[in-house]
This record gives structure tokens, sequence and C-alpha cells, in this order.
């Protein structure tokens, strides 16, 4: 008897929490953002326009930079479980399109997320996207970017970047862009870049189809990137070098500035 009273409590535990998290997950949106409203206004980004529920939702996404993205997402209820949000996510904007796997751990500790892991993420970007980061260094590019098995790792708590892997392939287009003290205009061919991490910074070597690196982009921990360019790079775009005693592997432009 006493037996089974106590195996119908558990039951009881256990229809009651998925009650709860039933509950929890079909919630609108709307009704919980008005109590994390204020902690989001931290983000580097602003939210608006939320709608739908914490199982089935979406919002807007916005930066100065990259305009208005708008965000879909479908919510896993089981890992709510163990206090992080598994998410499936989509985002669209004028000049994206992205789609992978999100989450949010620490979600119970109050306030937002402690961390943020991306997963699978793939999409396409187009250059014009990128012309607010180049314009302050005096470049345009032309061409759409594709992503493929992009990972990334976010600690909000800090602010900081902790791991990133993926590739990135650019289909080639018309670069303008200042070289010591004159200014080129070429056309790029296809380029392929693998994103590496090494201590605490990470890397996107940048090379031809044929394998033969051309420069490097880089993010530090601290927020600050920059971009680096091999003679080479010159070379395959046929553009001219002063300096005869260069070899392709001389680094013939690089600069760096404050980007998180």
């Amino acid at each position: 008897m006493l037996r089974a009273t106590w195996a119908a409590k558990w039951y009881l535990i256990l229809g009651l929490l998925a009650f709860l998290i039933i509950l929890l997950v079909n919630t609108p949106i709307h009704f919980v953002w008005q109590y994390v409203e204020r902690s989001a206004s931290g983000l580097p980004v602003r939210i608006s326009q939320p709608a739908g529920t914490l199982w089935d939702g979406q919002a807007r996404l916005m930066t100065p930079q990259s305009g208005n993205i708008d965000v879909h997402w479908t919510l896993s209820p089981l890992s709510l479980l163990t206090g992080t949000a598994a998410l499936n996510l989509v985002a669209s904007g004028e000049h994206l399109n992205l789609e992978g796997e999100a989450r949010a751990g620490g979600i119970f500790s109050g306030g937002l997320p402690e961390t943020i892991a991306v997963s699978g993420l793939s999409g396409f970007l187009d250059g014009e996207g990128l012309s607010p980061y180049l314009m302050s260094v005096q470049t345009t590019l032309t061409g759409d970017f594709t992503l493929s098995g992009v990972n990334a790792d976010f600690s909000l708590a800090d602010k900081s970047l902790n791991s990133a892997s993926g590739q990135l392939v650019y289909s080639g287009g018309r670069l303008e862009a200042p070289v010591q003290r004159q200014r080129i205009s070429t056309d790029l061919p296809m380029l392929i870049a693998d994103v590496v991490t090494e201590g605490d910074r990470f890397l996107v070597p940048v090379k031809t189809e044929e394998g033969q690196p051309l420069g490097e982009l880089f993010l530090q921990n601290d927020g600050w990137g920059g971009v680096s360019v091999l003679k080479r790079a010159l070379d395959v775009v046929g553009q001219p070098w002063p300096d005869k005693q260069a070899t392709a592997d001389t680094v013939v432009f690089e600069v760096s500035q404050k980007i998180l």
C-alpha cells in the first residue's frame, strides 16, 4: 500500500511538472517580454515586435549596421529541465538569410541567459550587408557570402566570444580599397575561409580555391578585430606592388579597430 502511494506521488509530481512546462512554453511572448525588456536593454541589438509564444514565436532584431532582422524560433520544452533553452532558429533580413540551432544557458539565473551557443548555422549574406563595417576602412565590396557548419559560443556575462568554427565561401565580386597611398579597384575570384580558434583570437584565414593564402581576418576577446592582406592577393587580382623585394607572403595591408 505504501509502495503504491509512493509511486502515485511521483506520477503526480511528474504530471505537475509536465503541466507547468506546457503552460510555460504556451505563454504568449508579449506577456513574458514585459518582464525581461528592461534586462534586454543592455544587449548590442534592439528587440521589438515580439509575437507568438515561447514555444513558437518571432521577434525583430535591429542594429544600426545590419538594419532589421526577423527571427523565428521553435523551442524544445524538454531542454528547460536542464536550465537551458534549445531553439531552432530562422533569421532573415534585407541582406541575409540564416538558419541553425541555438542553446541559451543559465536561463533560470534571473534576467538574461548567461551563455548562448550557436551550432550548425548556415545561410548567406550579401556584400552590401557589410557596407557599414567596410566604410570605416574606406572599402566597398560586392558579391555573396555562403556560411556552412558555423558554431559559436558567446558569454553574455562578460560579453565575449569563447569559441568559433565553420566555413565561409565568397562568390567573388568587385573590390575597392585603399592600399598604401593608392586606391585599387579590381575583381576578386571565389575565396574560401575556415574559422579557427587560436588562443584568445578567432582567425579567418582567406585562401583561393587552390588553397593559396591571401590574408586573414581576426577578432579578439576584447572586441578588437582587423584584417591583413598578403602580396599574393594583389598578384591574384593583377595589381602591381612597388616593393620589388616583397615576396608573395609579405603583408602589404593591415588595419584593426574596435568592433564589439
